[in-house]
């Protein structure tokens, strides 16, 4: 049956006669690279595949010695190998092999040995996994990344929504984007909305908060006019990150060269601060040795600069008016900001470990559809955000109604994942307050986050009512549960208390340890619910 499979890919199978001339035969249209060595690594024979892997001819091939071609294993390490191998009996072992050109490939090699008439053969058939290898990196660089994304955004959104004083709120962040983007020191500029000048000049170093300030403002420092130099025409003309990978000789930072290279700054990414798509100002995220960023670093640097606009629109807030206006707005930004990024990319992190499974699995096309989706998880997180600091509607309400969000967020955030999600409509549907509609996507979408992140349950159920004096979002799943009368919840919780509070509503939690929790949102539809008959 192999010959005949064989003679089906290759018609020169059905001219091989004799047992030696069929073995020659398949030896040479081997897709796998096969090279074949003396105990003492005089190669012998090597197939037309062990050539096109490593760029070299058969005779070339034939005059070298495993040890040359081999990068992460010594010459003494591999003779004690081939000499312990046992006769016909496999080992697999994991190789890096530079090529003529100087290009590296990985490969799954298993090694056999064999003996002939007077002397012993190693037969070395290598599987390219270079690609494999690869994606595998890629995979596991992009799941650390978004999970240093989360954590950086969880600290700014505590501090968000901890910070009692709004004018620290700024360091917190600043420190934040210095931490998670290696940078040796941050600098903010704000322009004067007046007279367009610089007004704040605050250096965040690693180790804290370094700013100089009189009895009543900030001391203004260098960069004056920041807008009017390249890079900041730029910024300004654009409203994108800028990276200046070589300070040196970079003309856009001509008139700070000096001053950055004294502090031995070599790289800095500019990153604009952006209101209703006006640029505000900037901020340099200096480093003292040049790298790349990669582009979901500077999306996190972008998100975390709207962070931080976030932190100064508040901190005038504070100065016009330190009372409960102020709070409330401060609360609102927090919650939108939880509901977006911290929750988007809790579902970009359940879409790279589905894609990690389906890459150990030899799934390539299924993981990297996963990876596609956890970029489209991405992108739709920053939009949120940015939407967020403009006070905008969620943009799945603008293009259609609450179910249809609904059931948008359901599929998003579990595709690929254990969990199965369902929702389900009663009632007839009508058109709620824009207010309403907005807050229940936001309760919706932090129940199913926190089944995901903590429940491990199999179902979750969302069901959307239209009753005829009410509204009722019913949420529920079968994982473990908590204990409701020894737990108030986190951010998340408290934010749904707001939101339904802010509705006249009603918010009942049900759960107990190991028999799940069911959420029920009870929203009257003229405000305000009937009175009790008497």
């Amino acid at each position: 049956m192999l010959r005949r499979a064989a003679a089906q890919s290759c018609p020169a199978f059905e001219e091989c006669h004799t047992r030696e001339a069929w073995l020659e035969l398949l030896f040479a249209h081997a897709a796998d690279a096969i090279l074949v060595h003396e105990l003492e690594g005089r190669f012998v024979e090597a197939n037309p595949a062990a050539s096109e892997m490593l760029g070299y001819t058969h005779d070339e091939l034939l005059a070298l010695r495993p040890w040359d071609v081999a990068t992460n294993v010594a010459r003494e390490e591999m003779l004690a190998l081939w000499h312990g191998l046992q006769r016909g009996v496999p080992v697999r072992v994991h190789r890096a092999y530079r090529c003529k050109d100087g290009k590296v490939v990985m490969a799954d090699v298993r090694l056999t040995r064999f003996g002939t008439t007077g002397q012993d053969l190693i037969v070395v058939a290598c599987h390219d996994v270079t690609e494999r290898k690869r994606l595998e990196d890629q995979l596991r660089a992009s799941e650390q990344l978004a999970r240093g994304q989360v954590e950086a955004l969880r600290q700014a959104l505590d501090a968000l929504a901890g910070e009692s004083a709004p004018d620290k709120l700024l360091g917190h962040v600043l420190c934040i984007m210095s931490r998670r983007l290696g940078a040796q020191s941050v600098g903010l500029w704000l322009k004067d909305e007046a007279v367009g000048v610089p007004v704040v000049h605050l250096p965040c170093e690693n180790d804290g908060l370094v700013a100089r300030r009189d009895a009543d403002h900030w001391a203004l420092d260098s960069l004056p006019g920041w807008q009017d130099d390249p890079l900041g025409e730029e910024i300004v003309r654009t409203r994108k990150p800028i990276l200046c990978d070589d300070v040196e000789h970079d003309p856009r930072l001509a008139s700070c060269c000096e001053t950055l290279l004294a502090q031995g700054i070599r790289m800095v990414l500019a990153v604009p601060l952006l209101v209703a798509g006006r640029v505000i100002g900037l901020i340099n995220v200096r480093c003292a040795t040049r790298r790349q960023y990669r582009a979901e670093e500077v999306e996190l640097a972008q998100a975390l600069a709207h962070q931080a606009t976030l932190a100064i629109q508040l901190t005038r807030l504070a100065e016009q008016n330190r009372q409960a206006a102020v709070l409330e707005e401060r609360n609102r930004l927090a919650r939108d900001i939880h509901d977006t990024l911290a929750q988007g990319f809790t579902g970009i992190i359940v879409q790279l470990e589905a894609a990690e499974d389906a890459l150990l699995k030899g799934e390539n096309r299924e993981a990297n559809r996963h990876l596609r989706r956890a970029g489209d998880l991405a992108r739709h997180s920053l939009g949120e955000a940015r939407r967020s600091v403009r006070a905008l509607r969620p943009k799945v309400l603008e293009a259609g109604s609450l179910p249809a969000a609904l059931d948008r967020l359901v599929k998003s955030m579990t595709s690929g994942t254990a969990l199965k999600a369902e929702l389900s409509l009663a009632g007839r549907r009508r058109p709620l307050p824009p207010e309403w509609e907005e807050n229940l996507l936001h309760i919706g979408q932090e129940a199913l986050t926190n089944t995901l992140q903590h429940a491990q349950a199999s179902h979750f159920h969302l069901r959307l009512v239209f009753g005829p004096e009410e509204v009722r979002l019913e949420l529920r799943d079968d994982g473990h549960g908590f204990d409701a009368r020894y737990r108030n919840g986190g951010f998340g919780l408290t934010g749904m208390r707001e939101r339904v509070a802010r509705m006249g509503g009603h918010l009942d939690i049900k759960s107990a340890v190991g028999q799940g929790t069911e959420i029920l949102v009870t929203v009257p539809e003229n405000g305000k619910f009937p009175e009790p008959p008497l």
